[in-house]
């Protein structure tokens, strides 16, 4: 007589098989995604992940075969260590590929093949080395429990970064959820099945446990992918900056070329200010007389001297040549004067192997929101006019 109790071990065998193909389908989703991420993201911690939930697969067909196929005791016992052999290579390779998160390119203590070798026969041992099948799943609850601790903990007492600490967490969730199915089945040991009809709907939960890691997983990547991304665009910056610097720079004085001129004018165009054009007196006469290596510390003496005169807001330009410009923003003729002034007694002293030597300077007022290229013209006719009268 087909009883009540036979109906629900029917059910409860229904939903077991239903879960593990589910828990299956999550699992193989995943490796899916992680397989197809690989291809674009160059991560190494991408292609544990990938190999971590193709292992996971494996093992859950293993459990697919043992529940649903008629196999005699031998065919069980290698479906056993088929799924010890991938639960924990797939514990093993996420804990690898968090730690490489944590610190890209890490060697691991062991090798692969140690790895690889461990795994192999420590799951042969127990698979087809226990009395009961239902131990060897305890050992292998024990060792992904442990395994999974271990790497939550390291995760969260070295985050890279808060989304990380998910991650963390989100190992101490499948570790908890590995140590209890351990609790229910340890105490089969001696005797009692208590907890056993857990296990009969646990790949549902487990199913969940593994969606949290997976999406964990890709919320990491993400997170690495725009760290990365932020990195290259700061070297980008920086790059471009260096570029900037090549090019708008006088790579003999360190100050301004003239292709800096508009950036100086639109700074001192609505506050108004002076132009001071400077130019080096018989500077043909000194490279002639002492050759080009003299006429270049000249114009570097004369740049330095510029610079300490004038204001850090000033800009400084070496127009060509022997000629120089400063461009003051809010500076009144008669300061920039002084300024020039102080210039020509620094420079009637020679100092090193350098001569002494003059300049002929033309100083001009813009007026706010004035004519700049008219203002330009007049400092540059005022230093010609003394330049001729040989100052």
């Amino acid at each position: 007589m087909y009883s009540v109790r036979d109906a629900m071990l029917e059910i409860a065998a229904i939903l077991n098989r239903l879960s593990i193909a589910v828990q299956l389908a999550v699992v193989m989703c995943l490796f899916t995604y992680f397989l197809l991420l690989g291809r674009i993201v160059r991560l190494r911690e991408v292609r544990l992940w990938m190999l971590a939930w193709l292992a996971n697969a494996a093992a859950l067909a293993a459990v697919f075969v043992h529940a649903f196929a008629e196999l005699p005791l031998a065919g069980h016992r290698i479906a056993l260590v088929l799924y010890l052999a991938g639960k924990a290579s797939f514990t093993i390779l996420i804990v690898a590929g968090a730690r490489n998160h944590l610190q890209p390119g890490v060697r691991t203590l062991a090798g692969p093949g140690r790895v690889a070798a461990f795994v192999v026969l420590w799951s042969a041992a127990l698979g087809l080395g226990v009395p009961s099948l239902w131990q060897g799943q305890l050992a292998g609850s024990v060792l992904v429990a442990v395994l999974f601790l271990i790497g939550g903990i390291t995760v969260l007492r070295n985050p890279r970064s808060r989304i990380s600490r998910w991650l963390g967490w989100a190992m101490l969730l499948e570790s908890a959820f590995f140590a209890y199915s351990a609790a229910l089945l340890a105490p089969a040991l001696w005797g009692n099945r208590l907890g056993m009809a857990f296990l009969g709907y646990s790949s549902f939960v487990e199913a969940w446990v593994e969606l949290v890691l997976g999406l964990v997983c890709i919320a990491v990547l993400s997170d690495r992918r725009e760290e990365q991304l932020h990195y290259a665009n700061r070297e980008l910056l920086e790059s471009q900056e260096r570029l900037s610097r090549l090019v708008d720079v006088d790579p003999l004085t360190n100050l301004a070329n003239r292709r800096s001129l508009r950036r100086a004018m639109d700074a001192v165009a609505a506050t108004g200010g002076a132009l001071i054009f400077i130019d080096i007196n018989r500077f043909r006469d000194i490279n002639d007389l002492f050759g080009h290596r003299v006429g270049d510390h000249t114009l570097q003496r004369l740049a330095r001297l510029i610079g300490e005169q004038f204001r850090p807001e000033d800009h400084l330009i070496r127009w060509g040549g022997d000629q120089f410009l400063v461009v003051a923003p809010g500076m009144d003729p008669s300061s920039a004067g002084e300024r020039v002034a102080a210039i020509r007694t620094a420079l009637r002293h020679p100092t090193g192997d350098l001569p002494s030597f003059s300049i002929a300077a033309g100083v001009a007022e813009l007026a706010p929101g004035g004519d700049a290229a008219a203002a330009l013209e007049d400092a540059d006719r005022r230093m010609d006019a003394e330049k001729k009268r040989g100052r």
